[in-house]
């Protein structure tokens, strides 16, 4: 819905002319696809936050006596009281890992099955290293911390490349934005002065290369400021 307005209003400020829409969206259509990412990309970085907390948690319970799968099911219920919101991605696959144990599947293919789902590969590593481990016998809660300890590093070293980028990254969007602003100043202030650009097909084209070189800048510079963790 929100996509939709979007659209319509670009449409108003550029064109004027609701014919021009479709010729619009195919113009935008690649951003939709980059803005895609950047939301899986931000769910994923709430999942590694996630998992951070939830090894804390069952480092804590192993180190108390208590069993691994009891360790994650107490995790559950002290996320639960960490997020506010208990529709929180990382409380849906808790909450999952905790049925599939109640159906006695191993803690190790839940701990799979979770990294597949959320692209977390902290967590199939996690899994591999339950399976060794009850495999061959080891020290559990030496191995949570030494893995909680080297996700905590690479989510921090995550954290400052993000912190160094974010001031570039407002100074980008606000760039990208200004050829937009600067036409609705025209459109507001003095009307017949960008009146050309709506009354013509030659404007509707200009308008429209405007949009295209926006497009190839916002992918130019996403290509630049995009750092794969």
């Amino acid at each position: 819905m929100i996509v939709e307005a979007g659209l319509i209003l670009l449409n108003i400020l550029c064109y004027g002319d609701i014919r021009w829409l479709l010729l619009e969206q195919i113009l935008l259509f690649p951003c939709f696809n980059v803005l895609k990412r950047k939301k899986r990309e931000k769910e994923k970085h709430l999942y590694e936050k996630g998992f951070q907390n939830l090894l804390q948690s069952m480092m804590t319970s192993l180190q108390a006596g208590y069993s691994l799968n009891n360790s994650c099911r107490i995790a559950l219920k002290e996320l639960e009281e960490l997020y506010q919101d208990q529709n929180n991605p990382m409380l849906r696959q808790m909450r999952r890992i905790i049925q599939g144990l109640d159906l006695h599947i191993t803690l190790e293919q839940l701990f799979m099955e979770f990294a597949e789902s959320t692209g977390l590969e902290e967590a199939k590593q996690f899994a591999v290293v339950i399976e060794i481990v009850r495999s061959t016998g080891g020290n559990m809660v030496e191995i949570l911390k030494r893995t909680m300890q080297h996700l905590k590093y690479k989510m921090d070293t995550e954290e400052e490349i993000r912190v160094l980028l974010s001031g570039k990254l407002f100074e980008k969007n606000i760039m990208l934005s200004m050829p937009f602003f600067i036409l609705l100043y025209l459109r507001l202030a003095n009307p017949e002065y960008v009146a050309c650009f709506y009354n013509t097909i030659l404007g509707h084209l200009v308008m429209s290369g405007m949009i295209g070189i926006t497009v190839f800048c916002f992918f130019w510079s996403e290509r630049i400021m995009n750092i794969r963790f």
